[in-house]
């Protein structure tokens, strides 16, 4: 098999394990094994802001957007708007909104489910990262001074 035909594979991987943890934290029941107080309000409040988080970070990429951690070939690399406080900006809105869901279900599979998808999109942000390295020749200085997922408001 050829060589980028394997990455290809490898980065669909990350997104179908990405998809099927948000479908399990958005559709199966609250009331799967131990529960804990559910958050509701802070819930609520991550979800929204994993939601704006979402909307912006799509806008900032407009045609370069893809679920896949391979860039496209017309895209430009994106360093303003949300991208200027992290590198993903998207990765983080997942993870806000899916932190809201863990929380407000009370479910500790939710939130197990959650852990595994901060995985999953560490992974998929190093992976993705080797290529964006060698599509943008400034990418290098931007990966120094931009955080990966949490922003850095010293």
């Amino acid at each position: 098999m050829h060589f980028m035909n394997k990455k290809r594979i490898f980065a669909y991987s990350f997104v179908v394990a990405q998809m099927l943890i948000l479908f399990a934290l958005i559709f199966l029941s609250n009331n799967l094994f131990s529960r804990f107080q559910p958050q509701t309000s802070l819930g609520y409040v991550l979800k929204v802001l994993g939601a704006v988080g979402l909307l912006a970070s799509a806008g900032s990429l407009r045609g370069a957007l893809t679920a896949v951690p391979i860039p496209k070939e017309s895209g430009t690399l994106s360093t303003g708007g949300l991208y200027k406080y992290v590198r993903h900006p998207m990765y983080t809105a997942l993870l806000l909104f899916s932190a809201g869901m863990a929380l407000g279900s009370g479910s500790v599979l939710k939130c197990g489910f959650f852990f595994a998808l901060l995985a999953v999109l560490y992974f998929k942000s190093r992976f993705e990262e080797k290529f964006l390295l060698v599509k943008y020749a400034n990418y290098k200085e931007y990966l120094d001074r931009t955080p990966r997922f949490l922003p850095n408001f010293r």
